[in-house]
């Protein structure tokens, strides 16, 4: 929920898309999201949120520290600074020290040094270790060198010290206020900063807003008219994705298989609640040495939702249903007719047991059946049939967006096709755990969900494909 921050003369309205990032108290906080979409904006003002929650010294001043940090000082005086003194005005809110590239913010009973630095290699370490702060900003964060980023934590929380008020770096109520927080474009797949956003640790929050030509990208009323359409003329496919899509960039290591995903239409928003429905809940099985699930269900209008994606690593097939899948569906689904759809290969033995994989799952009191067919042209075409579908203003294909991030993140490019030394791309993709898995899997249900309408047609015929109208996958909740 929005509010507006008011100090002097800034009347600074947090926009949705950003409100979870900006109120967020976790250690650390990340925002990405395209070129233009505030986040710069919000992580100036953060700082003032933060600086006024910190419990007062002895002489009843709020006193923090904040180290801003960009790639070098020319970026820092370019961009930066600039940003930050359109904000917080020099000689206002207080005063900007030129030489030493420090402002003093001075409003109320509030007292923040910000410090800009210009760390660019690992080599900038070093000159983290005298550093005392409250708070840390990493002003385009995918440019900072990951050892910046880890050595920075431990500096956080040093400033105040209990000597000045007593208590040291925390807010009234006795919480720690030191935080840490970034603001970015998307960065390349592959990288640490792609695998922290992705899958960051429980002691971070991260917002990925929407593409800047969404719906629900709130932040446009503040740019010129066609902003983005104009920024879009001339680039090419990777780069809209990027500082528009707000999508991560293109790995070096291979091109993605399904070029349809956006995670802004095809994720939604909160968790989504199974639906009252007599479908059953439909699981789709890799049944490889790396078994692998997707739980979804097919809603009344012929749309897929997914509720959960489970990957394993070094279990058997029936310590995987037994520890992770059995469980999941005891607590999540219970009482739930359920129908497990997996790999053709699953009902042959091989010669080291008699049982095969598919025999393991109905000896737990599954119902099984083959996936039609295990071709991967039609298996990919499933897929791309559901990425691709919009019925009655609605995509086709709902995910949850924690449940089942593992899915998540090979739809957007973890799953993909080999590209060799001469860049030529593989014919078909590429077999790496865990994300080939589950992406098996879920091809597997999705061959299934369509009612065999791809099978023996590895290819959509267009006439008969509804309209694509871009909309908010937002309504599932």
């Amino acid at each position: 929920m929005s509010e507006v921050q008011q100090t002097h003369e800034v009347n600074f309205e947090v926009i949705e898309s950003l409100d979870d990032f900006f109120y967020s108290d976790k250690f650390i906080a990340l925002a990405v999201g395209p070129v233009g979409s505030t986040k710069t904006t919000a992580g100036i003002m953060k700082i003032l949120h933060h600086a006024s929650q910190m419990a007062p010294c002895k002489d009843g001043k709020r006193r923090s520290r904040a180290i801003w940090v960009r790639n070098t000082r020319e970026q820092l005086r370019d961009t930066s600074i600039p940003d930050f003194m359109k904000w917080i005005p020099d000689g206002v809110m207080g005063s900007f020290l030129k030489t030493e590239y420090k402002f003093v913010i001075s409003i109320g009973d509030i007292e923040c040094e910000v410090l800009f630095r210009g760390l660019d290699d690992a080599n900038d370490v070093r000159r983290l270790l005298s550093l005392q702060a409250s708070f840390f900003i990493f002003d385009e964060f995918r440019e900072i060198h990951p050892d910046i980023f880890n050595a920075a934590q431990g500096r956080l929380g040093r400033y105040p010290d209990k000597m000045m008020n007593g208590v040291g770096c925390v807010d009234d109520d006795g919480k720690s206020n030191a935080h840490l927080w970034g603001m970015t474009n998307p960065p390349d797949q592959d990288t640490f900063w792609e695998d922290l956003l992705s899958e960051p640790p429980e002691n971070t929050h991260v917002t990925i807003q929407p593409s800047g030509l969404s719906p629900e990208a709130d932040w446009t009323q503040f740019l010129p008219d066609d902003y983005y359409d104009n920024l879009a003329q001339g680039k090419s496919e990777d780069w809209i994705d990027v500082y528009i899509h707000a999508q991560f960039g293109k790995s070096l290591s291979g091109q993605p298989v399904f070029k349809s995903f956006d995670r802004s239409n095809h994720v939604v928003k909160h968790e989504i609640k199974p639906m009252a429905s007599d479908q059953p809940i439909l699981i789709g099985v890799d049944a490889g040495l790396t078994p692998a699930a997707v739980i979804g269900q097919v809603a009344y209008d012929g749309r897929l939702v997914v509720y959960d994606a489970l990957i394993s690593d070094g279990m058997g097939a029936l310590r995987f249903v037994r520890e992770r899948l059995k469980p999941l569906l005891a607590n999540k689904f219970p009482g739930r007719s359920t129908l497990v759809i997996i790999d053709p290969a699953a009902f042959q033995r091989v010669q080291t047991d008699e049982r095969t994989v598919a025999d393991i799952y109905k000896a737990e009191g599954f119902l099984v059946k083959p996936a039609k067919t295990n071709s991967i042209a039609a298996r990919l075409t499933a897929v791309d049939k559901y990425l691709t579908r919009v019925v009655d203003g609605k995509y086709g294909l709902a995910i949850d967006p924690d449940s089942a991030n593992s899915l998540i993140q090979a739809l957007a490019g973890k799953y993909r096709y080999k590209i060799n030394t001469k860049g030529v791309k593989d014919e078909k993709p590429e077999k790496s755990h865990p994300w080939s898995d589950i992406a098996d899997a879920f091809q597997y249900m999705c061959l299934h969900a369509d009612g065999g309408e791809v099978f023996g047609s590895f290819m959509n015929d267009a006439s008969n494909r509804r309209e694509v109208v871009k909309v908010s996958a937002g309504g599932w909740t």
